[in-house]
Formats: structure tokens, sequence, C-alpha cells
């Protein structure tokens, strides 16, 4: 596999008879190690070409994958996070670095935005959500995964420092700040080996299309409003030297206050400030020292703008 990023893109020519027209851009493979986006992405692609699925209005993009030699190597990436850090870089220091300029283009194009993952520790599907508008939380419901993620930029800037913040910059950033009203959503679809990954990945694209006015078709289950949860970023956890998890937490687990969830080896603790929910938690033994460990939440009522 070849180091260049591949896209293909689907255009309905516009007409004074439509009401809406937008651009969605949909990414797979931003992580290497992470083929559940790439999968489901080639399938869609199959589909618009074969007609079975038909495009009535809009332009769609779709990026099989972001980061083309990590994928081949099956790696999260070469030299450094591509959903970090991310801005045209004057100077190539790093391979990802080549890969920030075209990806940043694109998506300071996009009116909507889905970014398909995977995740290492167990559990299931679930999106991270801006708050910058009614239509970003409508978007990323409309995709009909269970639970929902917002306060990730907010819970940076607490517990970060300047140059974390500026790591933390990723795709979604990138969308929101460079085109005002765009959405952008992150679809995480549970462990990179769960069976069913490609599958919630591919009903999630469909829904989304569906949701901006690109397609007619609809998948057979409604979207379940009611059961639907919603959980707030309250803090980063970084790992600041050795130490582990207590146990081999999973997404999503829930904790008391109090409870412990990590240990360094000088003997500190890491305690739960408050009852929550553990979100993402890094538990191979290897994880990079400095890089963010694990997030903590809270569930809450889905904000109201």
């Amino acid at each position: 596999m070849h180091d260049l990023m591949e896209l293909v893109r689907f255009c309905v020519p516009r007409t004074s008879a439509m009401a809406r027209y937008v651009h969605l851009v949909v990414l797979g493979a931003v992580h290497g190690n992470e083929p559940c986006g790439a999968e489901a992405i080639a399938r869609m692609i199959a589909d618009i070409r074969s007609q079975k699925i038909t495009l009535t209005c809009g332009t769609v993009t779709f990026v099989p994958i972001a980061n083309p030699r990590a994928y081949a190597q099956g790696v999260r990436f070469i030299d450094r996070n591509l959903n970090r850090h991310l801005y045209p870089k004057a100077a190539l220091q790093d391979y990802e670095d080549g890969l920030d300029a075209p990806l940043c283009a694109l998506l300071d194009e996009a009116d909507y935005l889905l970014d398909i993952h995977s995740y290492q520790s167990q559990g299931g599907a679930f999106c991270f959500l801006g708050t910058s508008s009614t239509e970003e939380i409508a978007f990323a419901r409309a995709l009909n995964v269970p639970t929902y993620i917002y306060g990730w930029a907010e819970a940076f800037s607490r517990d970060a420092s300047e140059e974390q913040k500026q790591a933390s910059l990723g795709t979604t950033d990138r969308v929101r700040a460079n085109k005002r009203g765009a959405c952008a959503v992150t679809l995480e679809c549970g462990h990179h080996n769960n069976p069913d990954n490609a599958d919630i990945a591919y009903d999630a694209m469909l829904r989304a299309m569906h949701h901006v006015g690109m397609v007619d078709i609809m998948p057979y289950d409604p979207v379940g409003y009611a059961t639907q949860k919603c959980i707030q970023m309250h803090s980063v956890y970084y790992k600041e030297r050795e130490g582990a998890l207590v146990q081999p937490w999973q997404h999503g687990d829930r904790v008391a206050l109090g409870q412990v969830i990590a240990c360094y080896a000088d003997g500190t603790e890491i305690r739960a400030p408050k009852d929550g929910v553990l979100v993402l938690p890094k538990t191979t033994t290897d994880h990079a020292l400095g890089s963010e460990w694990f997030y903590f939440g809270e569930e809450v009522a889905f904000p109201k703008i």
C-alpha cells in the first residue's frame, strides 16, 4: 500500500429545486489499527456505485484510510497520533505531518463530519459530540448509538497544559473551528476486534446521509431516543509516571466517589473525584508516559442549546 491518502467523492449536481445541499465527509482509519471504518466505507462506496444506494442531493466524500502507512502496518500511528496536533505544518518532521495539510483542506470543506473509530478497551458503541449547536446534537443522535459523550474540549481546558491543549486538536476541532455552523461527530464502534463494528459504522453512515437529506433509504430500526444516555466529560488523566490501572477497566464502567482507579509505582493512588463513569481507559501496560490514560465523566441529561 502506498502512502497517499485516497478519497472517493460522489456529487449530485445542485439544482434550484434543492432546498438543502451539504457536503458530508466520512473518515476511516485515522488510526491504522482501527479497520472497521475502512471496511464499512468500502462497502458503502460499492453500494453507491452499484446503485443499491442512490444519492438524491449533496456531496459526500469518503476517505476509507486516512493514515495509509499505519493501516498497512496495523499500528495506531507511525510517528504521532494523526488525531492530535492536527494542523498544516510548515516543516514536516513526522510521517503524519505530511497527512495534515490534505486532511485539513478536506475538513475545511465539510458541513458535516463523521469520523469512524474503534477502541482498545472493552465496551459498546458511542459518539463524541460537541454542544456547539442543536443541529450537531441532532446529527449525532440520529446515528442511533446508545451513549453520547460531550465536553471533551472543556475537560482538556481544565486539566491540560498549553502544550497538551495544542496537541489535543483533532478532526472534529478542525471542522468546527473552520466553518461556522459545521457539525462534527466521532463515532466509536466498540472494541477493535468486535465482529459487528463495521456493521455499526455502515448503519451510522446510512443514517448520517439520511439525516442530512442525501438519501431516501432509511435503516429498518428507528432511532431509540428514549434509551440514549449522555455523559459529560469531567476530567482527563495523564499517565505521569510508571503505574497501572488497579483492574482491567472497561469503557463505561461506573465508579463511586473515592474508589481507586489507578496506582503509581510509588504508591500514589488516583481516586474517583465523584460518582461517575470511566471513558476509554487505556489498559495496556506499555501505555506511553505523558499521554492520556483515561477520562472521567458523569451521566447527565442531554444539553439544551
